[in-house]
This record gives C-alpha cells, sequence and structure tokens, in this order.
C-alpha cells in the first residue's frame, strides 16, 4: 500500500513539473517550456511492463522503433534498468523511451551556462559541445575541394563525432584531417597497457620528466610525433608522451573495412543487460561494459572474438554479443 502512493505522489509531481510543456500548442512554444535535451542523436523505444511476481520488481523490455536528433527538448517522465522515460514534440507531443546516457539537462531555452555535466550549452538549441579536443585543429573534406572546420567530440579509427556548429554528426575519420608529423599508418593510436591496465603521459619524452597523469588501457588517441621510446599523443585533449611500447598503431579506416553492429544478449538487445568490453582476445582485462543496444563498429569479426570501438574505446567482445 505505502509503495503505491509513494508513486501515486510521484506520479503527482512529475505532472505539476510537466503542466508548462503539456500546455504547449507550437514546437516554439514545447522548446520554450523544457529543460532537458538530447545529447546526440539516438534511438527511441518502446517499452513493455510486467510485475515479476517472483522477484518483486518490475521488469521493461524495450523495442527500438525510431529516432531522435540531437538538440531536440524534452520533457523527463521516469527511469527504469537505465532508460528515461521522455516526452517530446513530433507534430504534438509524444512519449518515449531512451538510454539515460542521451539526455542532458540543460535549463531553459536560452541558457548557455555549463549543464551538471560540466559540458557547455551552445545556445537555444541546447547541445551539449565537448571543449575536450578544441586544442586540435580539425577540418572535414566535405568533397569536390571543399572543407570546414569543426570540433572534434568523439574519436575512433572509423567513425569520429564532431560538432560542425549547428548539428552533431558522426563522420568517416579519413574525411578529417589535423596537423601531425605522424605518417598516415600512424595518426591514430590505442593505449595499450594489458598487464597494468594505465601508461603513464609524461610531460616530456623521459622516464623522468613530470607525471601529466595516467592513460587508460583501450583509450583511442591522437599521435603527434612518433618516437623510438617515446611517442608524443593528444589523450583525450590532454598533450604529453607515453611509452611507444605502450600504443597499438592505427591509420584511419576506410568506410569499405569496417561494419556496425549492436550489442545484443542472446540475440537480444532491448534487455538491461551489459556486456563486458577487454583489451585482448580474451577475458583477462575488461576495459569497460556497456548496456545491450549500444552500437558499436566493427572492425574484424571472428568465430570466438570480435575487434570494436565504441564511445572513444578500443577492444575486443565476444562475437555472439554482436547483432
Amino acid at each position: 500500500m505505502k509503495k503505491r502512493l509513494y508513486a501515486f505522489l510521484l506520479l503527482i509531481a512529475a505532472l505539476m513539473m510537466t503542466i508548462p510543456a503539456l500546455a504547449a500548442s507550437t514546437k516554439e512554444e514545447w522548446d520554450a517550456s523544457c529543460n532537458w535535451v538530447i545529447a546526440r542523436d539516438t534511438k527511441l523505444y518502446s517499452a513493455s511492463f510486467k510485475d515479476d511476481v517472483t522477484t518483486g520488481t518490475d521488469l521493461y523490455n524495450f523495442t527500438p522503433f525510431g529516432t531522435i536528433a540531437a538538440g531536440e527538448r524534452v520533457t523527463i517522465r521516469s527511469s527504469s534498468s537505465g532508460y528515461r522515460e521522455i516526452n517530446y514534440w513530433n507534430n504534438g507531443k509524444r512519449s518515449a523511451w531512451v538510454e539515460d546516457s542521451a539526455v542532458r539537462w540543460a535549463g531553459g531555452a536560452s541558457d548557455t551556462s555549463s549543464d551538471s555535466t560540466g559540458g557547455t550549452g551552445s545556445g537555444k538549441t541546447g547541445v551539449q559541445v565537448s571543449d575536450t579536443w578544441d586544442a586540435l585543429d580539425v577540418t572535414l573534406d566535405l568533397g569536390d575541394g571543399e572543407s570546414k572546420s569543426v570540433s572534434l567530440q568523439e574519436l575512433g579509427t572509423a567513425q569520429c563525432v564532431v560538432w560542425d556548429g549547428s548539428k552533431m554528426q558522426t563522420v568517416l575519420t579519413e574525411d578529417l584531417q589535423w596537423e601531425t608529423e605522424a605518417d598516415d599508418d600512424h595518426r591514430l593510436a590505442v593505449i595499450y597497457a594489458p598487464k597494468t591496465g594505465q601508461a603513464t603521459l609524461r610531460a616530456s619524452a623521459s622516464s623522468k620528466a613530470r607525471s601529466l597523469g595516467q592513460c587508460t588501457d583501450g583509450r583511442i588517441v591522437v599521435v603527434l610525433k612518433v618516437g623510438s621510446t617515446f611517442t608524443r599523443i593528444l589523450y583525450d585533449g590532454k598533450e604529453g608522451c607515453v611509452l611507444t611500447a605502450a600504443l597499438t598503431f592505427y591509420g584511419a579506416v576506410p568506410e569499405e573495412d569496417f561494419s556496425t553492429a549492436e550489442l545484443a544478449y542472446k540475440g537480444r538487445t532491448d534487455t538491461s543487460a551489459t556486456i563486458s568490453v577487454y583489451s585482448t582476445r580474451s577475458a583477462s582485462r575488461k576495459i569497460r561494459q556497456w548496456r545491450v543496444g549500444n552500437e558499436v563498429v566493427v572492425l574484424t569479426q571472428g568465430s570466438s572474438w570480435s575487434e570494436i570501438e565504441i564511445d572513444g574505446w578500443h577492444g575486443w567482445v565476444r562475437s555472439d554479443y554482436l547483432e
């Protein structure tokens, strides 16, 4: 009884917070009334619910049915199993579920202050643009001899996410250029430290140089200059030197040499299961976990293990977990 009363009170509180949004009749009115924003292009899910009487828990099955673009304003209705139930505008108010990580607090529609995650609002759209890689001048090849400056948001050897001044977009890494002394086959690298999980980033090419912090195994980095003992890199936008032996080098992967897939568990992409990604073709060191339904870039696919990239990380996952 108490549980039902508590849920009812939460529902009333949520409705009170969304009254201005419920009264919106145009897209402009809707945007002005919403304090949450979609941070990246992401999938919309429908949810089927059942009460598990055996364990006493609430179970949701999530099924993708569409997408919503970065910058769209939303309200939050509820949360469950790593997902948020949202209201969004599509010729009227609509409801759906999205992953937790796809939603950011943005304040009012004209708010340009930092959000609770430390990101910076980009004005009216509310898209959260990272300045992590601002030290790197990046240009995007548009074809026909044209190019434009973009802000790198997420780094990959096959695909990168960039901000072009008006929207977030996923582009081919081979279409991006930046200044580096490395050749084409060494302009990118992955931190390789399977024993300790970390490699020290130093201020100069010496083991006695000041430490700038630790580089985590599996993170993708920009190579600025390759050396026999130390290599100068940008690690999450921070410049320094790391042991060359702690890097695996890559060039930009051509479009025809990779594919995409979704993480899945027993063939399903709509559960709350998480999949472990490892630094090598074994389960010796786990990099981290991602929820099923996340899209990954597949570089090589084998019968047992596949080489993938996701969210700026590079690693290996059991092939059975790819759909």
